[in-house]
């Protein structure tokens, strides 16, 4: 399903708009983009935001005691055309000659090329193999990787038909990965718990 459209990209991530004001993908989901010839790079949903179009100028309150939540849309059409929804993907993969690798694509995303969330096979398929949970821990952003990480593991657990194997073989990797920072090891599997 087609849920977005690339307006920024870069060699670790993009940046889309999405289809849906005031709906962007779930934090952690995974999503992809194809770049033809049968290619795709997939990446992990980081961030979302909802502002107006012109950045200088931020959203003023437009609720009165009879018309709030998403009545203020009906009354006030026009907002519909002067906000945006965005999100950030960290790219974590590829499929180079028919396989699906977990590092940085060698190549972005071009620009303006559609995003699609995953399927649940899809999603299966891509996180069978869990190196890539790494490039999620390294991430810097505006959501802590810890956390970041954790809502990444509870999607994919979701998507993967709540496959309690595959959520201990994830938490087994992330307590090697952060074996030497056991808060930071507590922080993300108490995320994935509160899930």
């Amino acid at each position: 399903m087609r849920i977005g459209e690339i307006i920024e990209t870069g060699t670790t991530g993009f940046v889309a708009e999405s289809l849906k004001l005031n709906r962007p993908p779930a934090l952690g989901s995974l999503v992809k983009v194809e770049v033809g010839d049968g290619s795709c790079v997939y990446g992990v949903v980081s961030h979302g935001t909802t502002a107006g179009l012109d950045p200088g100028r931020r959203a003023v309150r437009r609720s009165t005691e009879q018309v709030y939540d998403e009545a203020i849309y009906d009354e006030h059409p026009e907002l519909r055309h002067t906000l945006r929804t965005e999100f950030s993907v960290l790219l974590v993969g590829c499929v180079e000659d028919g396989a699906i690798r977990q590092h940085l694509p060698a190549q972005p995303p071009p620009l303006h090329y559609s995003v699609h969330e995953c399927t649940e096979e899809e999603v299966r398929t891509f996180s069978e193999r869990l190196y890539y949970l790494r490039l999620l821990l390294s991430a810097a952003g505006e959501v802590p990787s810890e956390q970041f990480l954790a809502a990444h593991v509870r999607q994919a657990y979701r998507q993967r038909g709540e496959d309690r194997e595959w959520l201990e073989r994830a938490a087994r990797e992330i307590a090697a990965l952060l074996k030497y920072d056991y808060e930071r090891l507590m922080t993300v599997l108490y995320a994935i718990e509160a899930g």
